[in-house]
């Protein structure tokens, strides 16, 4: 045997004993007949594993089954049937699951609706079906009863699907679960929490199994699939085997009924869960997803890092204001002009999101080429100035702060500052108190027939500039 054929051999062994020891559990159950029980995990084992490593493992499938079901007494062709059965639910869900784009992590509410109907309602009906109809011809059951049988088989697989195929599928896609909120110690405290809520409620006759949702509730949001998983695997290990004995608020009813009620509780308390963790999971990758492209676009409407200026200091900070998946109005620049002298312009464009980005992006790419030809701050704002009344909505503006920085030599700087729009007041200004009157503008809304007045102090050396946009 080859490495490839060794290691198909221990694979199909893994799934043969996985099935076969769940499947000796949900048989010591079995009461109506003695292939018949109504909890069933080998079904989840099958479709989990089919669904992860393919439709390859199905011998391992099959001979889980066949082992399983030898044991029971029924005649060895009911045997052969029964075997049969169980690999096409699992070889069916598996296809249906596929063919629905179904994606084992279980993070679409898609997903575990698939997982539900495909396989938890659709592919068991062939395992019942062959099931029972091969107990009918070996004796077992009478045909009065092919009904209550055909019921209790067909639930029992629905719940493991819904219940133990979820529990291995987001073990092996979302291992080693770093990605939920939640912490290890929370998680502890949290499974004796609900551990204990559980064997309380499920030892009292009375009613009070929707104390257990809270709980639930909380570990999904927490953990998500991870948390909504383990803690219906949690509550399903108190429950059923107190149910069995014929304790909680299902006893009093024949042994089948009350494990298919406490059955039917926990899967859909998972399906709530996992439906929950869905949710969640979808609305933080859409939030992800907005912000990342919310940050690129910001990204792309303000330059890189600050350019180095000789003879002068420059530091930029930038924080903007709102929530972070949504594209803020504050603009800056900074760059070289041909002749040697420097712009720096700082803005703020009315609004944040799409149409506030929009704004920015041609303001800011208006100020750049208008520079190339014109030199004046006045004239580069009127063109700009034109430029969004041409290509804007009346209701899309901005206050824009242009400076010209020209260097003569180390010990004079000359600024030429202008400013347009709403609220201008103070967007450029030096620190020293000598120079306070550097800047005037007018500060009302731009208009077609805007003016601007325009001043150029000299600066000493050392002396700081500080431009500034706040609110």
């Amino acid at each position: 045997m080859g490495r490839y054929s060794k290691l198909y051999a221990v694979e199909v062994a893994a799934v043969a004993a996985a099935y076969y020891g769940a499947a000796k559990l949900g048989l010591s159950l079995a009461f109506m007949a003695k292939s018949v029980t109504a909890v069933w995990p080998p079904t989840g084992i099958a479709l989990a594993a089919l669904v992860l490593w393919g439709y390859r493992l199905w011998p391992g499938v099959a001979l889980g089954a066949l082992l399983a079901n030898s044991w029971t007494g029924v005649p060895f062709y009911a045997v052969l049937g029964i075997t049969a059965g169980n690999t096409l639910e699992a070889l069916l869900g598996t296809f249906l699951l596929r063919r629905a784009g179904f994606r084992p992590s279980l993070e679409r509410v898609k997903d575990v609706i698939a997982l539900v109907v495909l396989a938890g309602v659709v592919s068991t009906t062939v395992s019942a079906s062959i099931g029972v109809t091969s107990l009918l011809l070996g004796g077992e059951i009478g045909a009065d009863s092919f009904g209550t049988v055909w019921r209790t088989w067909w639930l029992g697989d629905m719940g493991g699907d819904v219940l133990i195929a979820p529990a291995i599928l987001i073990a092996a896609t979302h291992w080693p679960f770093k990605r939920a909120p939640g912490g290890r110690l929370e998680a502890a405290a949290l499974a004796l929490l609900l551990g204990g809520l559980c064997g309380v409620v499920f030892s009292q006759e009375v009613g009070l199994t929707y104390l257990l949702f809270p709980l639930l509730i909380f570990a999904t949001l927490r953990f998500w699939q991870p948390g909504a998983a383990a803690a219906s695997l949690l509550i399903a290990s108190i429950a059923i085997p107190l149910t069995e004995r014929d304790i909680g608020p299902f006893a009093g009813h024949s042994p089948d009924e009350r494990l298919l009620l406490a059955q039917t509780f926990v899967g859909i308390a998972c399906l709530t869960g996992l439906v929950l963790a869905a949710v969640i999971t979808e609305r933080k990758r859409a939030e992800d997803t907005v912000e990342y492209i919310a940050e690129t676009l910001q990204e792309s409407l303000l330059p890189a890092r600050p350019p180095e200026i000789p003879g002068l200091e420059t530091a930029v900070d930038f924080r903007p204001a709102g929530e972070r998946h949504r594209v803020g109005g504050d603009f800056y620049d900074l760059f070289e002009r041909d002749d040697g002298s420097w712009a720096v312009v700082i803005g703020d464009v009315c609004g944040k999101g799409a149409r506030a980005a929009a704004v920015t992006g041609l303001a800011r790419y208006t100020l750049r080429a208008a520079a190339v030809d014109e030199s004046r701050p006045s004239r580069i704002l009127d063109l700009l100035n034109n430029a969004i009344l041409r290509q804007r909505a009346p209701d899309e503006y901005c206050t824009v702060a242009y400076a010209r920085l020209e260097l003569n030599g180390a010990e004079v700087a000359r600024a030429t500052v202008s400013c347009g729009g709403i609220r201008c007041r103070s967007c450029c200004a030096p620190t020293e108190p000598s120079s306070r009157s550097v800047a005037s503008a007018p500060c009302s809304e731009w208009t077609r027939s805007q003016r601007w007045r325009t001043t150029s102090p000299n600066s000493r050396p050392a002396t700081p500039w500080c431009f500034t946009r706040t609110g």
